[in-house]
């Protein structure tokens, strides 16, 4: 996508150059290290949980789960430095690296800008609450609360007047600044483009009746993921970018894509890593092999390539999409044990009080009947319906707290990773 973090106005987003949103893993690098881009962030980064990445010209950007930001690489329009100057003692939610600028948004919607050619973007946004923004080659975007597109800097190649036209009285969720062009999702997953471009034009055709759930549009290339999972991409290929990454998608869900001028990246549904293209210093191959067999959250490349991976739950091991990691747990008495019985038609989950944690499969297309019973009598005590959400952009399952009715005294809280906790308090 193109705002750093993802998915809609109301979370983060992807930048220019990432794939995926993040729920709080291990991050990991790959490529040029020619000014500690890899090596700099890691050790950042090292013993932190991160939820977003983002590589931009031999800089690199993360950030952690609980909102701090962390720069490292070249810091020749300070970039690095400004934006961490920019962030000191700021809970950040989002970030997004352009080609020589940095981008991050507050957890109150104020919008940071460091480097090459995004201060006037700041202007623009001065006073506003913003939700994502991403910058380009010299220039910026970012969405508002309502929805509203902000841009401003470089508009050699309409870039800035372009998208502003085409978005003008729509309400725009996500954003992607490439190198001279623009472009954006509106709400209801109508793709939009600064103009006519490369491999953008072939895109925008492409997906004229369809909806789009993620994007990315960098040089000559562009990509784009369906509301049902199908990867397009067009654009040149001098290293197999294109048709690299579309067979390496066949037959797969994507859920987000991310692009380069000679890479391009996809995660899967599963949270498999894909990419194709230049390797020339080992960005393709080494975040592949650092990736293989574990969870993608989010990943973000060009020449070095920066990836979170999420660590299989202990006690429940890798999670499958819409499944949870519970657990069940009890006040009071420790020997009085409970059960919570999670019901759909006529299938049905169990979890113990004081027992391992469990993967569980969720339903969101109906409710789910909950029932809490305790376990020596087998007397069902309360019961109540849970309507559990999926978000196939993130991969994240929530519970419609509106239209659920849970047993009064039955609490849940939920940590990233998809991990429930319920508690029954007699």
């Amino acid at each position: 996508m193109s705002s750093h973090d993802a998915g809609s106005a109301t979370s983060p987003a992807p930048s220019p150059r990432s794939a995926g949103v993040a729920t709080g893993g291990v991050l990991v690098a790959a490529g040029w290290d020619s000014d500690q881009q890899v090596s700099g962030i890691l050790e950042a980064a090292e013993g932190k949980k991160i939820r977003a990445v983002s590589a931009g010209n031999g800089f690199s950007l993360a950030l952690t789960e609980d909102g701090t930001l962390l720069a490292a690489g070249n810091d020749s329009s300070q970039q690095v430095s400004g934006i961490l100057e920019a962030a000191k003692g700021k809970k950040i939610r989002a970030v997004s690296a352009g080609n020589s600028s940095a981008l991050a948004v507050t957890e109150d919607g104020t919008l940071l800008t460091a480097g090459e050619g995004v201060e006037p973007l700041a202007r623009a946004a001065a006073g506003q609450k913003v939700t994502v923004a991403s910058g380009g080659s010299g220039f910026g975007l970012a969405v508002t609360e309502d929805g509203t597109l902000l841009a401003a800097g470089n508009d050699s190649s309409q870039q800035v007047s372009g998208i502003l036209e085409a978005a003008k009285g729509k309400k725009i969720r996500a954003v992607s600044a490439g190198l001279g062009e623009s472009a954006a999702l509106t709400e209801d997953g109508t793709l939009l483009i600064s103009r006519a471009w490369h491999g953008l034009a072939e895109l925008a055709q492409a997906v004229s009746d369809k909806r789009v759930v993620d994007v990315c549009a960098y040089g000559p290339r562009a990509l784009a993921v369906t509301d049902g999972g199908t990867l397009l991409a067009f654009g040149a290929q001098e290293h197999q970018e294109t048709e690299g990454i579309l067979r390496a998608a066949e037959g797969k869900k994507i859920m987000a894509v991310g692009a380069g001028w000679y890479l391009s990246l996809a995660v899967t549904e599963d949270g498999t890593l894909l990419a194709a293209g230049n390797d020339r210093f080992q960005q393709v191959s080494g975040i592949l092999e650092a990736t293989a067999g574990k969870k993608v959250t989010a990943v973000s490349g060009e020449e070095h390539v920066l990836a979170i991976v999420q660590e299989a739950d202990q006690d429940c091991g890798p999670l499958k999409p819409r499944q949870i990691c519970a657990s069940l747990h009890a006040s009071g008495d420790p020997q009085d044990a409970y059960a919570l019985v999670l019901k759909v038609a006529d299938e049905q989950q169990v979890l113990t009080s004081g027992g391992p944690c469990k993967a569980v499969d969720t339903q969101s297309a109906q409710a789910t009947h909950v029932i809490v019973r305790r376990a020596v009598t087998s007397q069902d005590i309360a019961s109540g319906s849970a309507y559990f959400t999926y978000d196939q952009t993130t991969g994240v399952v929530g519970i419609d707290t509106a239209k659920s009715q849970l047993p009064d005294q039955l609490t849940y809280q939920r940590s990233d990773s998809n991990r429930f906790t319920f508690t029954w308090t007699p």
